[in-house]
């Protein structure tokens, strides 16, 4: 059988939803690859004669060529996109859900419904747990986002959760779960949102020349500015220091400490990334101001930069600041990214055990999803993009290679 004979028949069997699963990844791979694009440009031309033409527009190509790792050498800015290329997102739009749906249901062995039950993982959701320093805690309602801290705690709503005065310890902590988030009102006006597995621990008031906090884990901060005020004594003599003595204004720092480093800013927006299980401490700023201090070494970052900080020190390089802070804004953002980077985070927020059958390819990714969605749909990207075989069981994700 000559290539264009086991082109059209693969071709065939997609269209009547009869691919083998390991059918489907070959014909993946052909619409990726650009292979025999004369042959597959005619197959989709007579599909669409007999169709009619299906309608897409350029922001539904974009997403589907970014979900079929399709065209990669155009970059992310659809200037002008070839006929060619919209005939196949056009058949892409469907094939996307066949050869999904050919993958699952035939690969697992499993009804629709079975796959369904049995076989995925809910997103994560608002968990957190609030303790304080004399030990007792605090279950934080899933049904609320956020919690305000100071003399009493409310949630964001206003809805009291201790009343004023109960508080007589000086740290609180608020901790996420994995398949958690929360966010956080700090006594000065700050506020922090909690990523997954994290914890914030702060003190129930900021007194004195700085606001310190720390963290384990990942959080975004908008900084609130805030000033204080104290006595300038220019001169010792008793008399002359009365006469002198007058009230100056300073900034107050705040202050983010984690296990490698600690981050001063002032009034700002930033991104923290302080895992235990990843390899360095990453400090995204997005505006204002920050410096980054580790080892006796300290560097100041500017908005669309990122440090990283480890035993070694600290680097600096600029990025996307939105593949920094995805998380915040609903979403898994991979933009090169190996696959064990992406299994923390996706192991984080779906609660999930990660389990490598194989020894994977150093292969990278790159994809956008909601984190709104079911594991599953996220687990299909990842496959259509790279190819992976993946199996839910019991809340563990086993990952294999198809090669």
């Amino acid at each position: 059988m000559n290539n264009h004979q086991h082109i059209h028949r693969l071709f065939e069997k997609y269209l009547n939803n009869s691919c083998t699963p390991e059918e489907a990844e070959e014909l993946i791979r052909l619409l990726q690859s650009g292979e025999e694009r004369a042959y597959v440009e005619q197959l989709i031309d007579k599909q669409l004669q007999n169709k009619g033409e299906i309608p897409v527009d350029d922001e539904v190509l974009a997403h589907v060529f970014a979900r079929l790792n399709l065209d990669q050498n155009s970059g992310k800015n659809w200037v002008k996109i070839s006929s060619f290329y919209k005939k196949i997102a056009a058949v892409a739009l469907i094939f996307i859900a066949i050869a999904v749906g050919t993958y699952y249901y035939r690969h697992q062995g499993l009804s629709k419904d079975t796959a369904a039950i049995t076989h995925d993982v809910a997103p994560g959701g608002n968990r957190a747990t609030l303790k304080l320093g004399d030990g007792h805690t605090i279950n934080l309602s899933a049904e609320q986002s956020g919690i305000i801290v100071g003399n009493e705690i409310t949630y964001a709503d206003g809805s009291k959760i201790i009343e004023n005065g109960a508080l007589k310890t000086t740290f609180n902590s608020i901790s996420t779960p994995k398949g958690g988030h929360y966010q956080i009102t700090l006594p000065d006006g700050t506020n922090v949102w909690l990523n997954a597995a994290s914890t914030l621990t702060y003190p129930v008031q900021f007194d004195g020349d700085k606001r310190m906090v720390e963290l384990e884990g990942e959080a975004y901060f908008e900084v609130s500015h805030q000033q204080s005020t104290c006595s300038k004594q220019p001169n010792r003599d008793e008399n002359k220091r009365k006469a002198d003595s007058r009230k100056l204004t300073v900034n107050v720092p705040f202050i983010v400490k984690t296990k490698n480093q600690e981050v001063e800013v002032l009034g700002t927006q930033f991104n923290i990334n302080a895992y235990p299980d990843e390899n360095t401490t990453n400090t995204t700023l997005l505006e204002g101001s920050v410096k980054v201090v580790t080892r006796g070494e300290s560097m100041l970052l500017t908005p669309g930069q990122q440090s990283k900080a480890d035993g070694a020190g600290i680097t600096i390089a600029n990025i996307d600041v939105e593949t920094a802070v995805d998380w915040k804004n609903g979403d898994f953002v991979f933009d090169g990214e190996d696959l064990k980077s992406i299994m923390r985070k996706v192991a984080r927020w779906y609660d999930v055990e990660v389990v490598y059958k194989d020894d994977l390819p150093n292969d990278t990714y790159n994809a956008q999803i909601s984190r709104n969605k079911n594991l599953s749909e996220v687990l299909q990207v990842l496959e259509l993009s790279g190819g992976l075989i993946t199996n839910i069981e019991n809340n563990t994700l086993f990952i294999s290679s198809p090669r």
